[in-house]
């Protein structure tokens, strides 16, 4: 799994068993968060402003990243690849336009699967799309089917928050706003990756007026399915913020995560919400998620909390293969409920499984 908010490429060894009229029985083996090297950070930090060949150039290395990262992570496990049934990569996402028809992950496929000699199955959210829907997000069949016995709701605090839940009999989710991404970048303006606990946060006033700009941009005023990307942060929530002094940006920035998040709560009906990712670490974002949420905030062991998307992307590999659907129609918005994914296997090593 590789995030919005570039802070490293996540590694899951994840092993399903699979039983009738039974929810799945997962077990995280092994995980590990990679840094990327710093000149292919610089590179996918300005991936979206890249001509297209610089940016297929960026596609096959970043293949090329995962699969020494994951050779690697095997080598320090003592695990054979050759055990291993398939890899699911998410890739890194650099467009995401589904109103207009298209979304794109790079992290070439072939180049992770020919370098690995493992299956790999990824580009999970194309098909939606193409189908109508937002591609995103794709968190909630594995909340529903993995956790659904440790909460009534579960947020993940990424790149962007998302929620998901069911209400009525039918699953909903959708991304609330930028989470850890305005945050992450701010802090690269002084020389550091992320702001530690929200210390510095902690320090700032929230602008009454930036605030009241933020709530009235019409993204918070739709109901889902909704998605965002960053497309859309560049363009209408960080400027914004612009006039504002550091620590007043992200203490404004954490205000407005804070009310959208506990109004969609409460517009929900949630009581009980299981929080992911790695906004969970940030002492500061949760005790102001907390002040304005009525219900109970439930954080998980850390494993956890910092691999749960890496676990549910291999749990919609693992359906891939054994043709299950990877989407819901209700949080997406596609005119179905799809099996999404596309397979690498030059060996055709699954067709012999």
């Amino acid at each position: 799994m590789s995030g919005t908010s570039l802070d490293g490429l996540d590694i899951a060894q994840v092993e399903f068993e699979f039983h009738t009229n039974q929810n799945p029985v997962f077990q995280i083996i092994n995980t590990r968060t990679l840094p990327y090297p710093e000149a292919l950070l610089s590179k996918l930090k300005t991936s979206a402003q890249l001509s297209s060949s610089a940016l297929f150039q960026l596609h096959h290395e970043l293949g090329l990243f995962y699969a020494q990262s994951v050779l690697h992570f095997c080598q320090s496990f003592l695990i054979d690849p050759q055990k291993i049934t398939a890899i699911a990569a998410h890739g890194q996402t650099i467009f995401h336009q589904p109103e207009q028809g298209y979304t794109v992950q790079i992290g070439c496929g072939i180049t992770l699967n020919y370098h690995t000699q493992i299956p790999v199955i990824n580009d999970f959210r194309t098909l939606d799309v193409v189908a109508g829907g937002q591609g995103a997000p794709l968190v909630p069949i594995g909340d529903a089917l993995l956790f659904s016995n440790q909460a009534d709701g579960f947020l993940n605090l990424g790149g962007f928050a998302n929620v998901s839940c069911q209400k009525n009999g039918t699953h909903l989710a959708f991304d609330i706003a930028p989470a850890n991404l305005p945050l992450n970048i701010w802090m690269r303006e002084i020389g550091h990756e992320f702001d530690e606990n929200g210390n510095l946060a902690r320090t700032g006033k929230v602008d009454t007026r930036i605030l009241e700009k933020l709530l009235a941009l019409p993204y918070f005023a739709q109901t889902g399915p909704k998605s965002l990307g960053t497309e859309w942060m560049q363009a209408h929530y960080l400027p914004i913020f612009e006039d504002l002094a550091l620590a007043d940006r992200l203490r404004t920035h954490i205000e407005l995560l804070s009310i959208v998040t506990a109004q969609d709560f409460h517009q929900l009906g949630l009581q009980k919400v299981l929080v992911t990712g790695g906004g969970a670490f940030n002492a500061y974002l949760m005790e102001n998620i907390a002040a304005q949420f009525s219900g109970d905030l439930i954080t998980p062991d850390e494993k956890t909390i910092a691999f749960k998307e890496a676990l549910i992307f291999a749990f919609l590999g693992a359906r891939f293969i054994r043709n299950e659907t990877t989407t819901i129609a209700s949080v997406t918005g596609s005119n179905e409920a799809l099996c999404t994914g596309t397979l690498h296997d030059y060996q055709r090593k699954l067709f012999s499984i």
